[in-house]
Formats: C-alpha cells, structure tokens, sequence
C-alpha cells in the first residue's frame, strides 16, 4: 500500500448515494458461475456485510465494486475489495486480491454491529 498526503479541494464532485455491486462467485469446473446484485441506500460497511452474509451462506467467493457512470454515459467498476473470479490475476497484486477472496471465506471481515445490514 502507498500512502500519499493530497489537498481534499482537488475533487471536483462527490455521490452520497453510491451504488455498489456485489459478486457472489461458486467454483464450477474451470469458471465461477456468478450471481450479480447492485445496492443502493447502503455505505461501504454495510455492502461488505450483506455480500458476506449471502456468500457465507452458499459457500461463495465476494467481491465489492463501486458502480460509476462516466462521461458517455457508460458504467464501470471500480474495485474495492476482491474482483471478478472469472478474470485470471495479470499480475502479482491482483493474485494477492485472488488470494485474500479466498482467505475471507473462511476469515470474514468484521463488521461493527451499529454498521452491519439490517434486512
């Protein structure tokens, strides 16, 4: 990780209701047959929790994504934890992304109480 001190005035816009996509991936033969959700009306704690709980429950892989429109009106991803599994690591951080997605199988990420999803 690289830790660099910026000016916060540099933004030019900021989204209080961002939309997070979330993959839940089972292992099936040489791919990972995929369920895709979109959240909204959540932050970032509460997306982790509710893409942990429904992958715990059917023994998945997770990975979270900021949803982004960009100028031409055409949506991207923005990886926040994870990736998609279907994707092979092109180099040696995106193996340590594959890696820490299957250690949080086993190892979730522990959500305060206050921030977890409430159905």
């Amino acid at each position: 990780m690289d830790v660099i001190e910026v000016d916060e005035r540099d933004s030019t816009w900021e989204d209080h209701r961002p939309r997070f996509r979330v993959y839940l991936q089972r292992p099936s033969g040489d791919v990972h047959a995929t369920q895709t959700f979109d959240l909204t009306g959540a932050d970032a704690l509460q997306a982790i929790d509710w893409a942990q709980r429904q992958a715990a429950s059917s023994g998945m892989l997770w990975a979270l994504a900021l949803v982004s429109t960009d100028s031409r009106g055409l949506r991207g991803l923005t990886w926040l934890m994870g990736m998609d599994a279907n994707d092979p690591p092109s180099d040696d951080h995106e193996v340590d992304v594959a890696e820490r997605m299957r250690t949080r199988m086993t190892m979730p990420v522990v959500v305060p109480t206050a921030d977890g999803w409430r159905p």
